[in-house]
């Protein structure tokens, strides 16, 4: 892919507003499909776009949900630099595996946050548990986000570009001020090198590290903290829809994912044989 074209997708992809996580990723699948050829995307047909899709699938083993951020790359490319261009026609997402969220209990969450070795990693632990945030809207927070009189905070452009509050645990807000007296943040509320944010990368760390040293024996990752977050509130009898709110989910189809693992739930359910009778039925 010529460093034009590049530079015209990642303006067209911009100006329509996506996050640069998406611009970076949608312009990486776009460049692969052009290396694995080295043709310009815009010279591939169908079958050629197809059969690098399978490549990625089968040789290359790929994700079904990776090869599907592929094809909305590929989509999102045609669409944006080639209006009226029918090659991405006919392409349906493929599709994906039905997994139940991984989801650690209270006990294990707790330890999970005794086990960060600083003040700095406890308090990024603290605020994606407590609050359910992604992981880019915990590391874009400012501290004029933490809305400690209302106690919310206030995530801007999350997912979809749409801005929305969500809860601020005491403990948390508690952490965060004791954490501003030692560290002293300028900008962003969790500060990496050179004035920028710290990475997603480096909060990835932070919370796998942790995992290893509470000795937890499992893969635990940022959104890891947003499940236990969902499934938490809902085995606390917080309605489905206010939980969707708080999430930032469009669809409540999305947080409806959480009524399958919510265990003690299912463990307190009783059957309707069971049942007490009803006055005037016994």
């Amino acid at each position: 892919m010529s460093s034009l074209i590049r530079l015209q997708f990642i303006d067209r992809l911009r100006l329509k507003g996506f996050s640069e996580c998406t611009v970076e990723n949608y312009v990486g699948a776009v460049a692969a499909l052009a290396l694995h050829y080295n043709l310009s995307p815009l010279l591939l047909s169908s079958d050629q776009i197809r059969a690098f899709l399978l490549f990625l699938l089968a040789e290359r083993k790929l994700a079904a949900a990776t090869v599907n951020l592929h094809m909305c790359a590929f989509k999102s490319f045609f669409r944006l630099m080639a209006p009226g261009s029918t090659v991405m026609a006919g392409f349906t997402p493929v599709k994906l595996p039905h997994r139940i969220p991984m989801v650690l209990s209270r006990h294990e969450v707790d330890r999970l946050i005794a086990a960060a070795p600083s003040l700095k990693h406890k308090a990024i632990l603290m605020t994606l548990y407590s609050a359910g945030l992604r992981l880019l809207e915990c590391v874009n927070l400012k501290f004029r986000h933490i809305e400690s009189d209302r106690m919310k905070v206030r995530v801007e452009l999350g997912k979809g570009q749409r801005d929305r509050y969500t809860i601020l645990a005491q403990r948390t807000l508690d952490t965060l001020r004791q954490y501003f007296l030692q560290y002293h943040p300028k900008e962003w509320l969790f500060e990496g090198h050179g004035g920028k944010h710290l990475g997603v990368r480096m909060v990835g760390k932070i919370v796998s590290d942790a995992a290893l040293a509470a000795g937890l024996g499992k893969r635990v990752h940022p959104h890891t903290l947003r499940h236990c977050f969902a499934t938490h509130l809902l085995e606390a009898g917080i309605a489905l829809p206010v939980i969707q709110k708080l999430l930032g989910h469009s669809n409540i189809k999305t947080t409806m994912i959480y009524l399958h693992v919510s265990q003690p739930m299912i463990d307190k359910t009783i059957s309707p044989l069971d049942l007490p009778k009803e006055a005037g039925n016994a």
